[in-house]
């Protein structure tokens, strides 16, 4: 179901530049004629997108603190010692 919504002459043409912008670089696959309201809807999804990239970058933040730092870097060189795959060559 598609709404109405008043933007601002600067944020609408914005869109509009979007929308050439998209069917320039053809950003997906299939575009060739973009709508306005296609360039509002990637524009919207691929903030959304960023902003939730954010948050679970911020909430990931002092999720290590208190870890034994030492001991996990030791794990980890200690398993890169090791092959973890058969390579065989006949």
């Amino acid at each position: 179901m598609l709404k109405t919504i008043k933007i601002p002459e600067e944020a609408y043409r914005a869109a509009k530049r979007l929308g050439k912008e998209l069917e320039k670089e053809k950003a997906a696959e299939g575009i060739y004629n973009v709508k306005l309201t296609t360039a509002i809807s990637y524009a919207i999804s691929n903030t959304l997108s960023e902003l939730e990239k954010k948050h679970r970058f911020r909430a990931a933040a002092g999720g290590w603190k208190g870890a034994d730092t030492e001991k996990i870097l030791d794990d980890i060189y200690r398993g890169r010692r090791f092959r973890t795959r058969n390579l065989t060559f006949e």
